[in-house]
């Protein structure tokens, strides 16, 4: 099984803490939300990027790429 390095474990940690406190969620539902949808290879993928954001961004940011999913 792949692992990130850590610096890309700790980003989506944080993702999951700004989505759900945005989307009313918990933990583990955004947990398998990212999983089901793909965004945690989204997020993994460009937090590098996306690090240097805003909260509201990332939390944007991974909305569009789950809208485009679909």
């Amino acid at each position: 099984m792949f692992l990130p390095p850590k610096g890309e474990i700790w980003f989506l940690a944080s993702c999951i803490e700004f989505y759900k406190d945005e989307k009313g969620m918990s933990g583990q539902e955004v947990y398998e939300y990212f999983r089901k949808t793909n965004a945690v290879d989204f997020i993994i993928n460009r937090w590098e990027g996306l690090h240097m954001t805003s909260p509201l961004y990332v939390v944007d940011s991974i909305d569009e790429f789950i809208k485009n999913q679909e």
